[in-house]
């Protein structure tokens, strides 16, 4: 009964659902006018860089790295020998045939340049990762590159309703003089305690799935999440993970992460809220516990709220040697430990 109190106060009294449906919207409109992060150069060769995709699409093989690296070679070379040439003409030393044989490969080569630089650098990054790991795929990568790009920083939208939620869970009580009432009833400290912090976790649990459902379905209907099945490590922005996983299941543990990383950040703020009631007080402190630990390098930032929520971050750290479990771990612990003492704080406290 105490628990359904708190969660309809939590979402309808406090106006929690009203703040999570207007960041939900927020994020929507976010992800539908982001643009994707493509290469500039492909705007200039849209039509050669579809050619080429269409030729090396799917795993890398030596035979793809040895034709690309022939093509953007050759197209180079034509290139560097504009001036000799044009000199060559000037005085007369090149028949008209050649000159116009010439200029057709030259308006070749300068049309192909983009498209075969874009691949020559992905055949070079291709050739720097693990042969341990299965070959990295050619494919339309800028869809993926803007996704796990927007991944490497918390979901703000989420986190910001959470610590509005979270700040004020014992704010109005406080403001109204009726938390000791509360407090003065048989068993109360105790059952308001874990009626609050239940209510907050399922709200923030609920919130999760929801935020994280929206970019799964914004990220589908606008064409990024193309190739699910191409290893992680064969998108530019993830040339670095070292782990063995696929762009789906790399793209589907950065949103677990970051879910478990919003209800633990919930969590935190919670229990820090039984020391300091005041709502501005508590948004400042959640504002602290994300942006300070930025400050940090990796690998240490992993072990923080704001370094679990950074998802694609994460996961070039775990492929790095980290253990998968180890940074959620120890967040879990000291936010449990916090949470644990503020309920020792708040059962004891004064009335």
């Amino acid at each position: 009964m105490l628990f359904r109190s708190e969660l309809k106060k939590l979402l309808l009294t406090q106006k929690g659902l009203l703040i999570l449906l207007v960041c939900l919207l927020l994020k929507a409109l976010f992800l539908d006018c982001f643009p994707e992060i493509k290469d500039s150069r492909i705007a200039l060769s849209q039509k050669q860089y579809d050619k080429y995709l269409a030729e090396l699409q799917g795993e890398n093989t030596p035979e793809k790295t040895a034709w690309i690296t022939a093509e953007y070679e050759n197209c180079k070379a034509v290139i560097n020998n504009q001036e000799f040439m044009e000199d060559q003409y000037r005085r007369g030393e090149l028949a008209e045939e050649e000159w116009s044989a010439y200029m057709e490969k030259l308006s070749l080569a300068y049309l192909h340049k983009n498209a075969t630089e874009i691949f020559y650098e992905k055949a070079d990054q291709f050739s720097e990762q693990s042969s341990e790991l299965p070959p990295a795929h050619y494919s339309y990568e800028y869809g993926w590159q803007t996704v796990f790009t927007l991944q490497q920083f918390p979901d703000i939208f989420l986190i910001a309703g959470l610590l509005l939620l979270s700040a004020q869970c014992f704010s109005m009580e406080v403001s109204a003089g009726m938390l000791p009432v509360l407090l003065s009833a048989r068993n109360g400290r105790g059952r308001l305690f874990r009626a609050k912090l239940f209510a907050l976790l399922l709200t923030s649990l609920m919130a999760a799935l929801i935020f994280g459902g929206l970019e799964l379905a914004v990220f589908s209907l606008r064409g990024w999440l193309n190739d699910p099945h191409v290893p992680i490590y064969s998108v530019s922005a993830m040339t670095e993970c070292t782990l063995d996983v696929s762009l789906l299941q790399g793209y589907l543990f950065s949103l677990l992460h970051r879910s478990a990383a919003a209800l633990l950040f919930a969590a935190l703020v919670f229990g820090c809220s039984v020391w300091g009631k005041n709502v501005s007080n508590m948004i400042f402190l959640g504002l602290c516990v994300l942006v300070v630990p930025m400050l940090w390098n990796a690998p240490f930032l992993s072990f923080t709220h704001s370094g679990l929520l950074c998802g694609s971050k994460l996961l070039l750290w775990l492929g790095n040697g980290i253990p998968l479990f180890l940074p959620l771990s120890v967040v879990l612990l000291y936010t449990a430990v916090i949470v644990i003492f503020a309920m020792r704080k708040h059962n004891k406290g004064p009335l």
